[in-house]
């Protein structure tokens, strides 16, 4: 546990400097809570006393100050702890942050996206209070409750050792609960995570489930992890409920039996009986701060249950090095090279790319194509520096993409692109923010995409292309609309290599033509790979690469490897022809 907790500590840069605004300002307010109970003991001795006006007065007006200006420093105190719990969640959600994006898609992605959610959203706000408001009660309790001690020790030492024996109880123990309590917070931690996981995973597969008639079974399901939080949350609250009961019943033993001895003490004459006032009020505001320590305990006890979720983000393995920029030469090719690369991912036992050797041409339209499963996405991940492989070596030019920011050569669609929501201009500005309109349209007619508003039924046809809105997820668009904007978002960046993950498969054969043959012919000098399951679109290419089992199966031109019946390639045809 405290490892986990320096890690995160070191991760959200919390530091003593921090904490220390809120620590003094928690002081003062405690000292604020002492002074007036002296003052009231003061007050009260002289009401059963002397009774002098004037001295009254004065005390009264003291009270009233103090408890004037208690409500002030409290707000400055709330504004302190708010100001260091931003600084510690913003330095810890950006660790965070960095930590998933050096594993990249291909490592990152073996995690369900709700929970990973849940650590950096919900996990980082209830570590806040952990480490801010918990830690700074802490300390403030505990000098406070020394100074009482001690000052109560010139009083009646006796006292003072029974207040502290209880205050040591206090703390104490919950730590008899900690096993347990800890036990119950994963549980309800990881039943959160489930469920949150699996809600946002409704979310977005709605028209999936709506479409197989699952919805109500998921919706049942998710009702049975609804009840699982619910009692896993109870049976934390039941056992939380014991410990407070013992807790809170010595934070009232030890100004009860404070006055208890203080009466004693005052019969045997050791004791004056003005005393007794200071001794009871006193050893009330000793226990005060013990209270709010607790309060802070039971709310934090949430974040503390994220902390192993978090330690074990943070505990990944970089696998990025410092980017840098990309070298490229008039004189050495961007050529694309696979030398006996080794791929396993994370929890498998057998390698998806076993040995991979192949060569992409600069310039030229190169179809990759193989079964599914045959390690072509896996290839590509690579290839776009989503990580590194065990062995050998991916090269674009001299560049090895792990090492620079390969976005500056390399383009990739994917075949379900993520449209963000927003006008057409404003996606397009977002892959490029200094293209103009003239370059914008000039992308979507090579695209094939410079007529949407048209061929939209709810979207008046004077609307401009570039007015047009886009819904979240692109909902308001086909999934070939959606593919035609995704490849006119890439082409405006403009980049040498071009790759197009069965980006076309929700296009009629008519409109892929048109839209690959336009692009060939406006950059001519384009890296172009396809990604494709049509025999038909593949076998226009350049230069076709076919992959089986993580390896090349043969490479070179459609028409020589059709002649070999031999060939992967034309058992594909044969495989084709059949369906």
């Amino acid at each position: 546990m405290f490892t986990q907790h320096m890690m995160v500590i070191r991760s959200a840069g919390l530091r003593v400097i921090l904490l220390l605004p809120c620590i003094v300002i928690g002081l003062v307010v405690s000292c604020i809570y002492v002074i007036t109970a002296l003052v009231n003991a003061r007050l009260f001795v002289e009401l059963l006393g002397e009774r002098d006006t004037t001295r009254i007065i004065w005390f009264v007006c003291i009270v009233s100050v103090l408890l004037l200006i208690r409500p002030l420093i409290d707000v400055v105190g709330q504004l302190a702890q708010n100001r260091a719990g931003l600084i510690v969640k913003r330095n810890l959600r950006q660790t965070l942050l960095n930590k998933v994006e050096q594993q990249g898609p291909m490592r990152i992605g073996l995690d369900r996206a709700g929970v990973v959610q849940s650590v950096i959203t919900d996990g980082v706000e209830a570590v806040e209070t952990y480490f801010i408001k918990y830690f700074t009660q802490l300390v403030v309790t505990v000098v406070t409750a020394i100074g009482l001690v001690f000052g109560l020790a010139m009083i009646s030492p006796l006292i003072s050792v029974v207040l502290l024996t209880c205050g040591i109880a206090v703390v104490a123990i919950p730590r008899l609960w900690d096993k347990a309590l800890a036990e119950r917070g994963q549980s309800h931690w990881a039943a959160y995570e489930e469920l949150n996981a699996d809600f946002i995973d409704a979310m977005f597969g709605m028209t999936t489930l709506k479409s197989f008639g699952a919805a109500g079974a998921y919706g049942e399901r998710l009702e049975r992890q609804s009840r699982d939080l619910l009692a896993t949350t109870l049976g934390q609250l039941r056992l939380s409920l014991g410990e407070t009961g013992l807790s809170t019943l010595m934070k009232g033993l030890g100004p009860a039996v404070a006055l208890i001895i203080a009466f004693i003490q005052v019969r045997s004459g050791s004791l004056k009986i003005g005393d007794v006032f200071t001794v009871t009020l006193v050893s009330v505001e000793m226990f005060r701060p013990f209270n709010q320590l607790s309060a802070s305990w039971h709310e934090a006890f949430f974040g503390i249950s994220a902390l192993p979720s978090m330690n074990s983000i943070l505990s990944m393995s970089a696998t990025e090095n410092c980017k840098k920029e990309p070298e490229t030469h008039k004189d050495v090719p961007l050529t694309i090279t696979f030398q006996n690369v080794t791929y396993t991912y994370v929890g498998s036992d057998t390698p998806t790319l076993p040995c991979l050797n192949l060569t992409i041409a600069e310039k030229q339209t190169t179809a990759l194509v193989g079964s599914s499963g045959s390690g072509k996405s896996t290839a590509l991940g690579l290839l776009m520096g989503f990580d590194q492989p065990e062995s050998g070596s991916v090269l674009v030019g001299e560049n090895n993409p792990a090492d620079i920011d390969i976005s500056q050569l390399v383009t990739l669609v994917p075949q379900d692109p993520l449209i963000f929501p927003g006008t057409v201009r404003e996606i397009l500005h977002m892959a490029k923010p200094d293209a103009n309109d003239d370059d914008m349209m000039s992308a979507l007619r090579l695209a094939q995409a410079d007529m949407l508003q048209m061929e939209m039924e709810d979207t008046c046809s004077h609307n401009h292309v570039l007015d047009l809105f886009i819904n979240e997820h692109a909902t308001n668009l086909s999934g070939g609309q959606k593919q035609r904007l995704a490849i006119a978002r890439a082409l405006i960046r403009n980049t040498d290599v071009l790759i197009l993950d069965e980006s076309t498969s929700a296009l009629d054969t008519h409109t892929e033509e048109l839209l690959l043959t336009g692009i060939r012919t406006a950059r001519p000098d384009l890296t172009l790979i396809l990604v494709t399951h049509r025999i038909d679109t593949a076998a226009k290419a350049d230069h076709i690469i076919v992959m089986a089992h993580g390896e090349l199966a043969c490479s070179g031109n459609a028409h020589l490897l059709a002649q070999d019946p031999e060939s992967a390639w034309s058992r594909l045809l044969e495989m084709q022809k059949g369906q």
